[in-house]
């Protein structure tokens, strides 16, 4: 097996094994053992199991893309942002077991997470930009600057959700209240499209 593909394996094998147990419950040891490798190993290609968590958020966001891009069927942009936001959340749902870890660790002490979290974002703005574009293109928006307008929209959610992580205590909500915290992004991003309407 060549060195990419026992990563892969590596990165597939944590992901079930977090997905079902959850990442806090789940030793390297465990996931050595279901791939039947040593834990040298698995060292080799990540030398903690924090280091491994990244590479798995990484993994399932570059893996589900198909999913998230469901929006570019949509015509209309107010319409494609909606479908944007719900298929992020399918996402958040389908993956909560190994998300909800966030609760656990410092993200900002991360120098994997913070990676992690920066192409996170780069991939929101660029997706929200993409939504704006294709708007001005047919005529149903107008604004200067696509990319300006994605990036004040961008730092709303964020106002958004840091408002709910704030009265939640938790850097990673319950389901619950991310489906309140969705509602709220779908409100204000109608709003903030209905503003650029052309």
């Amino acid at each position: 097996m060549g060195q990419d593909s026992k990563k892969e394996a590596i990165l597939e094998a944590a992901k079930k094994r977090f997905s079902h147990f959850g990442v806090g419950k789940t030793t390297m040891n465990e996931i050595a053992d279901d791939l039947s490798i040593s834990k040298a190993s698995l060292y080799y290609y990540f030398p903690d199991k924090l280091n491994l968590y990244a590479a798995v958020l990484q993994h399932i966001s570059d893996t589900d893309q198909v999913g998230i891009k469901s929006y570019e069927k949509e015509t209309d942009p107010e319409k494609a942002l909606q479908v944007y936001l719900d298929s992020r959340m399918g996402f958040i749902n389908k993956y909560y077991n190994i998300l909800e870890y966030l609760s656990d660790v410092k993200v900002e002490t991360s120098k994997e997470l913070q990676a992690t979290f920066n192409l996170f974002r780069k991939r929101q703005l660029a997706t929200i930009r993409s939504i704006i574009d294709k708007g001005v293109e047919s005529g149903h928006l107008s604004t200067e600057s696509s990319l300006r307008a994605a990036e004040l929209l961008l730092d709303c959610f964020e106002g958004l959700r840091a408002g709910v992580i704030n009265a939640s205590g938790k850097f990673f909500p319950d389901k619950k209240v991310f489906m309140s915290l969705l509602k709220r992004e779908k409100e204000l991003a109608t709003i903030f499209m209905r503003g650029l309407s052309a």
